[in-house]
């Protein structure tokens, strides 16, 4: 009976122990006190530190773990139906370099479809995500410079792959990098990062299947 009393006592003391050493951190190794305070200063240098990272265009591939619902319109029920079965092409002439387009806000990939077109719901793993801004501009441009590039779509996309991101986002629209062939139709594939979910009519959201 003393000895279950004696534990219980000991139960009950151990979480004011583990709250009173949370405020301490583990030094470890050596002699002296293996647990110390960290200091004032050492929490306004590290408060610094992430402030100069915040403002200071840190450029770095950020991974991004998790995925992200994003939608790819489309003008007619036949590209969905090959989508779903083949796969995206990847074409040329994009604003922002060349790979498979999407858009997180619904109505814009309705904008693509237009009122007799489809829209596909899609998960997609975002990996390495490029969020494209002046920073970024200047380092494509010292890029394209170096290497006596001309500056076009692909070479946006080439730019970013060597870099290693996976994905590029300005705004609403994300896209899934891919290399531009000459024959895109051909190339058509299914590419693991982008999962169709279910397609839908542009016209009234009604979900058919292909």
């Amino acid at each position: 009976m003393r000895l279950w009393r004696q534990s219980r006592q000991a139960w009950r003391r151990a979480p004011a122990r583990r709250q009173g050493r949370q405020s301490w951190q583990y030094r470890g190794g050596g002699g002296g006190p293996k647990y110390h305070r960290p200091s004032k200063q050492s929490f306004a240098r590290s408060a610094l530190q992430g402030l100069r990272r915040l403002f200071g265009g840190v450029v770095t591939p950020r991974l991004m773990h998790g995925r992200t619902i994003a939608y790819h319109g489309t003008p007619s029920v036949e590209n969905a139906r090959s989508i779903a079965k083949h796969g995206f092409a990847v074409g040329g002439g994009n604003a922002l370099g060349d790979g498979v387009y999407l858009a997180t806000d619904l109505a814009t990939a309705k904008a693509h479809a237009g009122s007799a077109g489809v829209y596909l719901k899609c998960l997609v793993a975002l990996g390495r995500t490029c969020f494209w801004g002046p920073t970024m501009q200047a380092r494509y441009a010292a890029w394209c410079q170096a290497r006596a590039v001309r500056q076009d779509n692909s070479a946006v996309t080439a730019c970013l792959l060597q870099h290693g991101y996976q994905t590029l986002q300005n705004g609403k629209v994300i896209v899934v990098l891919a290399p531009q062939f000459v024959n895109p139709t051909a190339w058509k594939r299914k590419d693991r990062r982008i999962r169709v979910l279910s397609i839908h009519r542009a016209a009234d959201d009604r979900r058919i299947y292909v």
